[in-house]
């Protein structure tokens, strides 16, 4: 199955569905997506999208990256939006990992290591914990296709692509699969030298290259950061995102053949 999608304008499209589970039954394919943003989409690829059927779209963004790059899609499509709920009262300029970028950024390893910690700290933030139980609801409420998607597609939305696959029972090695396949999806050296110049200009200092590597690409250390943070997964599902037996066994019906 080929899960990449080369969309022009959309970055890092995918198709996470189509895995095997524990069960023996096998995801369908054709309802679950993972992206990078939408803030540029061109008509060609909005058909594309509206031909996908989808019910939901996820942004895992905060609200300064929304703010400053809004969707372009859905637009008027009848497609619920979720968001993350951290933008009541004023907007800061500049997100979390903007903030780092912008004030302690200056080796590969300062980088390595934020990626590590704020993957460690997702799991059990409670804005990014109520959105990865709101979407989870909502799939056992209506089993319509979704499309996931942070900035890049990889790292928050790498975090919401692992815990939707390990609900439905998918081995822990096809989960780091498909969050590896960022590297191939996405050209990641193309992309360093004009963002390491348009980031020392916005934050007023060198950014060099090579410090920025770790962040935009995909390390199984950051997953695995995160999966560890979570504990045992099935305690984290119930007591954590408070998603009963019954939940699960509804988002079972909808999404697996």
């Amino acid at each position: 199955m080929d899960r990449i999608i080369p969309l022009k304008s959309v970055r890092n499209f995918r198709d996470f569905g189509g895995y095997d589970t524990h069960s023996g039954a096998k995801i369908k394919s054709g309802s679950l997506y993972r992206a990078a943003h939408f803030a540029e989409v061109s008509d060609d690829d909005k058909a594309f999208l509206d031909g996908l059927n989808l019910g939901l779209l996820v942004d895992l963004r905060h609200a300064p990256e929304r703010k400053r790059q809004p969707n372009i899609y859905p637009g008027e499509t009848p497609v619920k939006v979720m968001t993350l709920a951290d933008g009541d009262g004023e907007v800061p300029e500049f997100a979390p990992h903007e903030m780092f970028l912008k004030e302690k950024l200056n080796t590969a390893g300062d980088a390595k290591a934020y990626m590590i910690k704020s993957y460690t700290a997702r799991s059990h933030d409670p804005n990014f914990v109520k959105l990865f139980s709101d979407t989870l609801n909502q799939m056992a409420e209506t089993g319509d296709p979704l499309v996931i998607h942070c900035a890049a597609g990889k790292d928050r939305t790498g975090t919401l692509a692992a815990i939707i696959l390990n609900t439905l029972g998918v081995s822990p090695d096809q989960i780091m699969e498909d969050y590896m396949l960022t590297m191939k999806a996405v050209d990641v050296e193309y992309f360093l030298e004009p963002a390491s110049k348009f980031m020392s200009e916005r934050f007023g200092r060198e950014i060099k290259p090579d410090a920025l590597r770790p962040m935009f690409g995909v390390d199984p250390d950051f997953l695995s950061a995160s999966l560890s943070a979570m504990g045992d997964f099935e305690t984290y599902l119930a007591d954590t995102l408070k998603i009963s037996a019954p939940v699960r066994r509804k988002i079972f019906e909808n999404y697996l053949n």
